[in-house]
């Protein structure tokens, strides 16, 4: 038996509630849930943005999901604690590039310091301005639609203006905190 909030007084009254044995008893071993969200693979893309060299930002993101066909849109996740959030201001342009197996050094080096991100960086400049990564799998060209704080994390949602497949190889994948491939 367990205290647990009344939902039917509203008042934040407790009742006593018997806790179901098949409920799923925490693993010892997963220690925090970061633990498990690895357990979740995920594709690995770069959100660029920036219109001028001076400008240009870009960060390995593995929170990104499709979100609507129509309208086409998508989200990704950044920290609020990533400096450059406030550079995705709402209608400003911004890439996704679906990242290959052969991007492994191009992800850690886009997750890692600001400072050299873009210095000996093969890129080009899409219709929208905005830097992209020509060896990607794939891109999308986007602009950003809404932003909501929620925890520790801001969700940017994003309305997708142009995309194009770029290159058939096999895809940069995150689980277990480690890249693979399939």
């Amino acid at each position: 038996m367990v205290d647990a909030p009344d939902s039917k007084s509203g008042e934040g009254n407790f009742v006593r509630v018997r806790v179901s044995p098949a409920l799923p008893q925490i693993n010892k071993k997963m220690k925090n849930l970061t633990s498990v969200f690895s357990l979740f693979s995920t594709g690995i893309t770069i959100v660029t943005n920036g219109t001028n060299k001076k400008k240009f930002f870009g960060c390995t993101v593995n929170s990104f999901s499709s979100l609507s066909l129509n309208p086409p849109q998508f989200l990704f996740c950044l920290g609020n604690e990533n400096l450059n959030l406030k550079t995705f201001k709402l209608n400003s342009p911004l890439n996704v590039n679906f990242l290959a197996k052969s991007q492994l050094k191009l992800s850690n080096k886009f997750a890692g310091s600001l400072e050299n991100r873009w210095k000996d960086t093969k890129y080009n400049i899409s219709r929208n301005k905005v830097p992209y990564f020509p060896e990607s799998l794939g891109l999308i060209e986007a602009k950003v639609e809404k932003k909501i704080k929620s925890g520790d994390h801001t969700i940017i949602i994003c309305l997708i203006t142009n995309f194009m497949k770029l290159n058939i190889k096999k895809p940069l994948i995150y689980f277990k905190s480690k890249y693979h491939s399939i």
